[in-house]
C-alpha cells in the first residue's frame, strides 16, 4: 500500500471566489459529474439521499441529478463568497444550538486558507464495490477538506417535478454506523456541501493501480493525470454532504469527519455574525469584472455583480514570524496546529443577551467567541490582548 499526502492545499485568492462559483455551476450541470454522482450513490458514498415515488430509475441516477440540481441552484442563489479559517475557537464545540439567524447569507460558498480537516481513504477499496473496480488495488491517499457551500433546507425543497402528482420525495440519512433512516419530514435546516482540494493522486507513483476503466483496462494514477479533468470539471471536488438541523445541539467533535468540519464552518459564521464591542471582521466589496458579470448571468447567478470578501482585522492576526513556523510544520493537507499563533487559544463564553430577563429565565444566550489572554511577565499585570484566528492572508512584515 502507498500513503501519500500529495500536494499542499493553496488557497485561491479571495477576489477569485466568484469565478470558481461559476466554474463549479457549470461542472455540476455536465454528464461527467451526474454519472460520477450516480457511481457514487450506487456505492454508499453520500450521506443524504433523495427517493422519489413512481420513478423507474436506479437510486443513483435519479439521486444524482436532484442532487447536482441542487448544488447548482444554492451556488448561485450564494451572496457570500469569503475565506476563513475558524479552526483556533474550535477546540470545544459550539455551546449553543444550531441557529440559522448566524448564516451571513441564506445561500453561501466559503473556500478555507488551509484545511480544516480531512482523512485517508484507500481508493482501490472504495472502488471495489463499484464497476471501476479491480482485484488487488489499494493506494491511499489523503483527502483534504477545504470548502463548504450552504443553502437553507427543508423536505420540500423538490416535489414539482421530480415525483407524481401527489406524491413527495422522501429523504433518507445514512451512515456507516446505522445504514439509511428517513428523515422526519417536520424537519428544517442548513444543508452543507463539503469540497476537497484537487490533486488527490498526483503524488502517487504513476504505475499505481487504482481500479479500472470503462472499457476494463487498468486505471493508474499516471493514467488519470494523462487524462486531464473531466470537462466543465470545477476546480474544486464535492465530496460529502450534511443537513444542520434548526435548534439541534452539536455534540463531540469525531476526527475526521463532518462533525470536526461543521463545528469549523459554524464557527466561522459565528465570528462573521459577532457585533459590538466584540466584532472580529471587516467587510469589503470589490466589484465584480463585466467579463465575471457576464459569465454569471449565463449561469443563472445574480448577486449584484459585487465580491464581499471577509477579513479579521489586521490587530487581531497574529505575527508573521509565529504562523511561519506553524505553516512549515504543516503537511498542508490537514488541519495545521497553532502552537506558535495561539499558545492560548479563543474561547467560547455562553453569553446572556438580555440579563435583565435573567433572573425570571425569559433571556435569550448566544455563543460569544473570546480572544485569547497573553500572559506577560510574572512581575507585571495580567495583559489581554485581543487574538482570534486568521482568516485571510497573513500580514506583511511591514504591516
Amino acid at each position: 500500500m502507498t500513503d501519500v499526502s500529495g500536494p499542499p492545499w493553496t488557497a485561491p485568492d479571495p477576489a477569485e471566489l466568484p469565478e470558481w462559483r461559476s466554474r463549479l455551476v457549470t461542472a455540476h450541470q455536465q454528464v461527467e459529474a451526474i454519472q460520477s454522482m450516480a457511481v457514487a450513490i450506487n456505492a454508499g458514498r453520500t450521506n443524504l439521499l433523495p427517493l422519489v415515488p413512481g420513478v423507474d430509475a436506479s437510486l443513483g441516477a435519479i439521486g444524482a441529478q436532484i442532487l447536482l440540481r441542487q448544488e447548482a441552484q444554492a451556488l448561485r442563489e450564494a451572496e457570500a463568497d469569503m475565506t476563513s479559517l475558524a479552526l483556533a475557537a474550535t477546540t470545544t464545540p459550539p455551546k449553543e444550538v444550531f441557529d440559522r439567524r448566524r448564516l451571513p447569507a441564506e445561500s453561501g460558498l466559503i473556500v478555507f486558507a488551509e484545511p480544516i480537516g480531512g482523512y485517508t481513504e484507500d481508493v482501490g477499496a472504495a472502488l471495489s464495490g463499484t464497476v471501476a473496480g479491480r482485484a488487488g488495488a489499494s493506494a491511499t491517499i489523503m483527502i483534504p477538506i477545504v470548502a463548504a457551500s450552504w443553502t437553507t433546507w427543508s423536505p420540500d425543497l423538490f416535489t414539482l417535478a421530480d415525483a407524481r402528482p401527489g406524491e413527495r420525495i422522501r429523504w433518507v440519512h445514512r451512515t456507516p454506523e446505522t445504514g439509511p433512516q428517513e428523515l422526519n419530514v417536520t424537519h428544517t435546516g442548513v444543508w452543507v456541501t463539503f469540497y476537497s482540494a484537487p490533486g488527490k493522486f498526483s503524488a502517487l507513483p504513476p504505475a499505481t493501480v487504482l481500479g479500472s476503466m470503462a472499457d476494463g483496462t487498468v486505471m493508474t494514477a499516471g493514467a488519470i493525470a494523462d487524462a486531464g479533468p473531466l470537462p466543465g470539471q470545477g476546480p474544486i471536488t464535492w465530496d460529502t454532504e450534511v443537513l444542520l438541523v434548526d435548534g439541534a445541539e452539536f455534540g463531540p467533535a469525531r476526527p475526521d469527519t463532518t462533525d470536526q468540519w461543521t463545528h469549523v464552518l459554524y464557527t466561522a459564521w459565528q465570528m462573521m455574525s459577532q457585533r459590538g464591542k466584540g466584532q472580529l471582521t471587516d467587510l469589503v466589496e470589490i466589484p465584480r469584472p463585466r467579463a465575471g458579470r457576464k459569465r454569471d448571468a449565463r449561469e443563472g447567478i445574480e448577486d449584484g455583480g459585487t465580491v464581499r470578501i471577509v477579513h479579521v482585522h489586521s490587530v487581531h492576526r497574529p505575527a508573521p514570524a509565529a504562523a511561519e513556523q506553524d505553516a512549515a510544520a504543516s503537511s498542508g493537507r490537514r488541519a495545521p496546529q497553532w502552537s506558535c499563533r495561539w499558545p492560548v487559544r479563543p474561547h467560547r463564553r455562553d453569553h446572556c443577551m438580555n440579563p435583565q430577563q435573567h433572573a425570571d429565565g425569559g433571556c435569550t444566550h448566544e455563543d460569544r467567541i473570546i480572544p485569547a489572554v497573553v500572559k506577560g511577565p510574572a512581575d507585571k499585570p495580567l495583559r489581554l490582548r485581543e487574538t482570534v484566528n486568521l482568516w485571510d492572508s497573513q500580514p506583511t512584515a511591514q504591516q
